[in-house]
């Protein structure tokens, strides 16, 4: 009777144990689950911040073209419009 008194005893302790452990893994699995949430965030906001440069530049560029062609520099024009669709496709902006 005692043995088994003391086997259930240690089965308890054995599996208290395992859910001390497990609670731990789990706070340590929500704080990186957290962190990496956050830093998810940050990295959308970033991106959204360069399309919007990036767009602006395209507006700029697009404008500098007008420019070029009015004034007959179709060589620049020509490296301006390349840039410009490597943008696009790069950054998928359209």
């Amino acid at each position: 009777q005692r043995l088994k008194m003391a086997n259930a005893m240690a089965s308890y302790d054995q599996l208290a144990h395992q859910v001390e452990v497990l609670r731990k893994e789990n706070s340590h699995l929500r704080r990186e689950l957290e962190d990496n949430s956050n830093h998810l965030s940050k990295l959308e906001t970033e991106t959204f911040g360069m399309k919007e440069v990036l767009k602006q530049l395209q507006s700029k560029l697009e404008q500098e073209a007008g420019t070029l062609a009015s004034s007959g520099r179709s060589d620049v024009l020509h490296q301006l419009k390349e840039l410009h669709m490597d943008l696009t496709n790069y950054y998928e902006l359209k």
